[in-house]
């Protein structure tokens, strides 16, 4: 991207005409535009960054620059750096990094008349620690999976052993309350076996056109009862006529149950669950269908924010920490994600997000 050239330009003769190819030529590129004149305001920019940045046709034109790219002293903007710079930004909900450079804009004379700024998003796939922590994630559940099975043997044995034992005490012996614990013990182990083996190798998708809806409703309905005895009052919100998206019905609901779970621990003292649903569209005629869990709990210490995702990782002495994972990994394959942010009014929102089919998508925009 780097280019020790100063881009020259040619004054048109006929300024008032303009040629639809040029426009065209760098709307197509996947990597991002921005003209700024002397004052350093955008007077053009193609259709990446709007894309990027989540915004409307037309809305970066005489917006400073400094504003796209946020921190960029004024020398830089100017193009007299000729260095690349990486800007961290927020759009619509999410964060978003961008790699750019400036480079200046000259006039058949050599004055100067502004900069060009060529940007590019970095990926996290193209992130090196990103990748890392990947790689080590994938051994783990290797690893997990195999520890899993080794374990699961021998406490089938111990259970039957201990219920075997627990069967020759009489209905009141003290000591078949003690065997009983013991069985509550080795069944949690069980559950975290569960979970292991899930997180290494979760069920096979079946994925289908899935009406979100109902699948969301089935999974309130199975909460009903833990929303009474928590204190949670619930809120539901679907938009109308929401588009189907292609994902397997059964592990859809375990990413509902997953994060209504989720937020009903975040509330020991009780509070609201609002769920809702919406759909969000871009200009490459991408939609996405999202569903919001947002609780009134405790909210996420920003220091664990990037944590809540990891495998293991858990707050609550109880938990196994795979409940977030095993979501995270069933929406990734369908080329969902999930993302989580603290509410301004307190608790927290974990919201899903599923891509939806080229031809639903055009339907819904008609």
């Amino acid at each position: 991207m780097r280019s020790e050239t100063p881009v020259r330009l040619v004054e048109p003769e006929n300024p008032g005409r303009t040629s639809t190819w040029p426009t065209q030529v760098l709307d197509a590129l996947e990597q991002a535009v921005v003209a700024l004149d002397r004052e350093r305001k955008v007077v053009y920019n193609n259709r990446r960054i709007e894309e990027l940045l989540g915004v409307e046709p037309g809305a970066l034109i005489g917006t400073a620059g400094s504003r796209v790219f946020p921190g960029a002293e004024a020398r830089w903007l100017k193009g007299a750096s000729h260095e690349s710079r990486d800007f961290r930004l927020e759009a619509e909900d999410r964060e978003l990094t961008l790699k750019a450079e400036a480079l200046p804009i000259r006039a058949e004379d050599g004055e100067l008349v502004g900069s060009v700024v060529l940007a590019e998003a970095i990926s996290e796939t193209e992130d090196g620690e990103f990748q890392k922590k990947i790689d080590r994630l994938v051994s783990l559940g290797e690893l997990s999976a195999y520890v899993a099975h080794e374990i699961r043997n021998p406490l089938t044995g111990i259970r039957t052993t201990v219920q075997f034992v627990g069967s020759k005490f009489k209905a009141r012996d003290p000591r078949r309350e003690d065997l009983d614990d013991v069985i509550k013990e080795l069944d949690r182990i069980e559950q975290i076996i569960t979970g292991l083996l899930l997180f290494a190798k979760p069920p096979s998708a079946r994925p289908q056109p899935c009406d979100l809806r109902p699948v969301l409703l089935k999974t309130l309905d199975m909460l009903e009862l833990q929303l009474g005895d928590a204190q949670v009052r619930l809120f539901q919100d679907y938009a109308p006529d929401l588009p189907e998206v292609y994902a397997d019905p059964d592990l859809t609901q375990q990413v509902f149950l997953n994060l209504s779970l989720n937020a009903l621990q975040a509330m020991p003292q009780g509070g609201e669950l609002h769920v809702s649903t919406g759909v969000r569209r871009y200009r490459t005629r991408r939609s996405m269908v999202d569903v919001s869990f947002r609780d009134t709990g405790v909210g996420i210490p920003k220091e664990l924010m990037e944590k809540i995702f990891d495998p293991f990782f858990t707050t609550r002495s109880m938990g196994t920490g795979l409940g977030l994972p095993i979501s995270v990994q069933i929406v990734r394959d369908i080329g969902g994600v999930i993302t989580a942010k603290n509410n301004p009014s307190g608790g927290a929102t974990l919201r899903v997000s599923f891509p939806v089919p080229t031809e639903s998508a055009g339907r819904t925009e008609e």
